[in-house]
């Protein structure tokens, strides 16, 4: 039996349940998320965005899901300890794909909303109606066609006109069960006019069992919005995270979105970004580092629409063992996109022989008066700059952390919130040296 057929059937016994425990909204978008499936089905290895990335393998194993929307009833502030030292945060536990815990009216703003889209359906029946699974269903992704058709809920950051989010809206994605468990995840943020955020999103595995999690986010920032998306994976082997991210920016808009993933089993990241008005600017920064026979597969997709627009990309990884890090980055420009600069950069240091990494940076331009580079590079340790810290007293494994940490750095350099990215650092550095975090200690997640 085909992994497609598989959910199918799985959808199919458990339609009425899975309606039951779900918004309309999101009952409402599963017939086309079904027909397209059937119509053109998940990618397999001769797609050529998944050349890396075995879907059909991946989602193979039996995976049960949560039906009934059952979570285990424990304090998540107590169960996890993710806070960031002199850093305060609102925060948001998903369970799984059950939002548990969301930020109470007084550790926000006026004009600043998060809540479970179950909620939303409640207080902000159009708003959901305008935007969840429009842009994300503008190209056919099998994937987040599998999330559309069995996602249950989910969760709405709603930001008004004006209003600044002072503090981080830090959301903890927990995968935690006891036997083999997807989830389908859902985030729609909404930012109007002038509206400003910084967003974490971590994503954390516990336990031995395999866990498959899809998401898709789906991002809407009006005239002059500006959101930082900090996106932060440490799972376990077991685990395989698939994330869809859709990004439409009106004029003046500024998105900056960068990716920490330190801890994986399986990992694929789709980022796709459209400027729509002019003056918008898109910023996509990454940071990968891989071990064993983790995967970790990138594909970033940035659409200039509109004239004086600007993007950039800069993605690092640092692969060790057997690991495979891909990346695919498009820039298009489109007909009339005059005045457009971009510029992508990907380099890949593979510190051991049995490392592989793929790199695929593309330009597809339509318009004559813009300025657009690229650039990747796949390489090892200078040998000249090791030999060089040796000479001077310095230990040939202590000079090999030294040398992947400058590697990434300047993608950790572009984090502007200053606790976060010492914190990140300093993670950076125990992945590095194979430790476990002293901060985190008794926390349920770090302690693997």
């Amino acid at each position: 039996m085909s992994s497609l057929t598989q959910y199918l059937q799985l959808y199919e016994q458990n339609q009425q349940m899975l309606c039951s425990h779900a918004p309309n909204v999101l009952n409402e978008a599963r017939e086309g998320a079904c027909k397209a499936l059937r119509a053109h089905g998940l990618p397999t290895l001769k797609t050529e965005e998944y050349r890396y990335f075995d879907v059909q393998k991946y989602l193979s194993a039996d995976y049960g899901l949560n039906l009934g929307r059952i979570v285990s009833g424990k304090d998540p502030q107590k169960q996890y300890r993710c806070g960031v030292s002199g850093l305060r945060s609102a925060l948001c536990y998903v369970e799984n794909d059950v939002p548990v815990m969301c930020p109470k009216s007084d550790e926000l703003p006026h004009g600043a909303h998060v809540m479970s889209l179950w909620q939303a359906e409640e207080q902000y029946p159009s708003l959901l109606c305008q935007y969840y699974n429009v842009v994300a269903a503008q190209k056919y992704d099998g994937l987040a066609a599998l999330n559309t058709l069995l996602a249950q809920d989910g969760l709405l950051v709603y930001i008004e006109k004006g209003v600044v989010l002072e503090n981080p809206l830090q959301i903890m994605n927990i995968a935690s069960a006891r036997a083999n468990l997807m989830m389908n995840r859902r985030l729609l943020v909404v930012m109007e006019k002038d509206a400003r955020a910084d967003i974490m999103l971590c994503d954390h595995a516990e336990g031995t069992q395999q866990h498959l999690s899809t998401q898709v986010s789906e991002i809407y920032l009006g005239e002059g919005a500006r959101l930082n998306l900090y996106s932060i994976e440490e799972n376990n082997a077991q685990n395989t995270r698939i994330h869809k991210l859709s990004v439409k920016q009106e004029a003046r808009s500024v998105f900056v979105q960068t990716d920490i993933t330190l801890s994986a089993g399986r990992s694929r990241q789709t980022s796709e970004v459209t400027l729509c008005g002019e003056h918008a600017s898109a910023v996509l920064n990454g940071a990968t580092v891989t071990s064993d026979n983790q995967v970790v597969d990138n594909y970033i997709l940035v659409s200039h629409d509109a004239c004086h627009c600007q993007s950039q990309m800069l993605y690092k990884s640092v692969l060790d063992g057997q690991s495979i890090g891909a990346f695919a980055g498009k820039v298009l420009v489109n007909a009339g996109a005059q005045k457009t600069v971009s510029e992508q950069t990907n380099a890949n240091l593979c510190v051991s022989s049995e490392a592989h990494a793929y790199s695929q940076p593309m330009l597809e331009i339509y318009a004559d008066d813009v300025k657009c580079n690229h650039g990747s590079t796949i390489g090892k340790l200078d040998e000249m700059a090791l030999f060089y810290m040796k000479q001077r007293g310095i230990e040939e494994a202590e000079a090999r952390l030294l040398l992947q940490h400058a590697f990434v750095n300047d993608v950790l350099q572009r984090i502007e919130i200053e606790p976060l990215r010492q914190r990140i650092s300093h993670m950076v550095e125990q992945r590095f040296r194979g430790q476990k975090d002293e901060v985190c200690k008794g926390c349920n997640l770090c302690q693997k």
